[in-house]
């Protein structure tokens, strides 16, 4: 039996792609920087799904205790199989003049060197398992701006250009890396505002509403299984349409 792991995989993205990956047979690695929540959720999930589950705290700015993690993991379990980057610092309202040092160690020390030091842990284990398959959950970021969210950007945009050296390093070892530029996705930050500003949002997507969570993890597990074999150094864009707009969305006359 294969194994997931997932990072900040108690909710939304993470949460589902856990249950996505569980549902087809996996044993599912769940972190956290909540102990008691990744266990929680591990216990749950191990159980709905009749699979192995095991649940950690991890704090992704620590390159130790990353280390530690996926040596705990790989002992439970024996093996990695798929390695879901998902944990993030969203870096809302870091822009190009307002963001401290403070707050680009803060936003990188995760979003960089978090995910680049977890992607090079997973991919020692999978080079001597026989390969695997690292999937980042990034952002049309990675490849457009928005005002105050500069630090946010420049994070998802080195995660892109990570997974081509990945892709291409790693290959030879049956090691596939990949990339998804997920546009909106809804999450409990929705809730926190209007129906009418909601729906502002939508007008804007081609496409006409958000990405579910359980929609990124469908694609999360086509990249992360065999059903893509020799998919690798690829940039999935899901964003109901956003970023193929030249100018703001109209909707066409009636």
């Amino acid at each position: 039996m294969k194994t997931v792991f997932i990072t900040g995989a108690v909710r939304n993205t993470g949460l589902k792609t856990a249950e996505k990956f569980a549902s087809e047979g996996y044993n599912v690695v769940i972190t956290s920087r909540n102990q008691n929540d990744a266990e929680k959720t591990a216990e749950r999930i191990g159980k709905e799904f009749n699979v192995k589950a095991k649940g950690y705290s991890l704090d992704m700015s620590d390159v130790k205790d990353i280390k530690r993690v996926f040596s705990e993991a790989e002992k439970y379990f024996g093996t990695i199989d798929v390695f879901v980057a998902n944990a993030a610092n969203l870096a809302v309202d870091f822009g190009v003049l307002n963001s401290t040092e403070k707050n680009f160690e803060d936003v990188c020390n995760i979003n960089i060197k978090g995910n680049f030091f977890a992607c090079q842990t997973a991919a020692e284990i999978m080079k001597k398992n026989g390969g695997g398959s690292i999937v980042i959950i990034g952002s049309v970021h990675s490849l457009q701006a928005i005002h105050g969210r500069a630090l946010y950007t420049l994070s998802k945009g080195a995660l892109l250009s990570l997974v081509k050296s990945m892709a291409v390093e790693l290959g030879y070892y049956g090691i596939r890396a990949n990339y998804i530029s997920a546009g909106a996705i809804r999450t409990e930050r929705w809730d926190e505002i209007t129906e009418e500003a909601q729906n502002i949002r939508r007008s804007r997507y081609p496409i006409g509403r958000e990405s579910q969570p359980e929609e990124i993890a469908n694609a999360v597990y086509y990249l992360g299984s065999d059903l893509s074999k020799t998919v690798t150094g690829c940039n999935l864009t899901i964003d109901s349409g956003i970023s193929t707009c030249l100018l703001p969305f109209e909707k066409p006359k009636e």
